[in-house]
């Protein structure tokens, strides 16, 4: 899953990937698994949801700006906005992830639409992103813009948004329609909401997707890991690759 996003939000080489990812694996483990304790391990889709984000987040500080596109040029907070504005929620999330860099082929999957909702949900960008639409891979135009964005709206939670957990109730039907319906009117004015919505369709899209890997590939990953002594509990990173 961490290679599917980095993917998608660097414009990272595959053998780059890994590398990368072997990084990151060195600082979830630093300090004793500190950043992995800051997730929430409520449910295996909160944690991946919250290592999705500790990801971009380790991208972002890898980018230069002068790796983005230059045409068109990237949207910022508001233009997202603008684009986002009286749309439908799941028109929203057309065009929130196919900025994001996602194909429409993958969009369909990752939001189980069809072709045409799909392709009602990109008409508003016809005008200014002619060249995301003409994209076959799934790879963001703007990685360090987008991110950025990504970053900014996770920053601007309100006490009136609806916590993750309640919308993994949501995606699974455990909800009614009292529930349900006031946290998608909301959704879709929230950037936030939206942001957090979008991502848990990502890894639940990535996680259904994955394949296991064996163990002489998952092994130089983790080399680095700092071993524990033989007697103390195993962290959480270690629990996770069944060291």
């Amino acid at each position: 899953m961490a290679l599917q996003f980095l993917g998608v939000y660097s414009p990272l080489a595959p053998d780059a990937r890994l590398d990368c990812w072997r990084q990151v694996l060195r600082a979830l483990s630093a300090n004793e698994c500190a950043a992995l304790r800051g997730f929430s391990h409520q449910s295996e889709r909160e944690f991946l949801v919250g290592l999705r984000a500790f990801l971009q987040d380790w991208i972002a500080t890898k980018l230069e700006f002068s790796q983005d596109a230059m045409h068109p040029p990237p949207p910022s907070v508001q233009t997202l906005a603008d684009l986002l504005s009286g749309l439908p929620v799941v028109h929203q999330e057309v065009v929130f992830l196919t900025l994001a860099g996602y194909s429409q082929a993958t969009l369909e999957k990752i939001l189980r639409i069809t072709p045409a909702v799909a392709g009602e949900g990109l008409g508003r960008l016809h005008a200014n992103y002619a060249q995301v639409l003409e994209r076959g891979e799934d790879r963001c135009l703007w990685p360090a813009a987008w991110l950025g964005i990504c970053r900014a709206a996770r920053a601007d939670g309100q006490k009136d948004c609806t916590p993750l957990r309640q919308l993994i109730r949501i995606l699974d039907g455990q909800t009614n329609w009292h529930e349900k319906s006031p946290a998608e009117e909301h959704r879709a004015k929230c950037l936030h909401c939206l942001e957090l919505w979008t991502s848990l369709l990502e890894v639940v899209a990535w996680d259904r997707a994955r394949q296991p890997w064996p163990r002489d590939k998952i092994e130089p990953l983790i080399v680095d890991i700092p071993r524990m002594p033989m007697n103390a509990p195993k962290s959480l990173l270690r629990r996770l690759f069944g060291r």
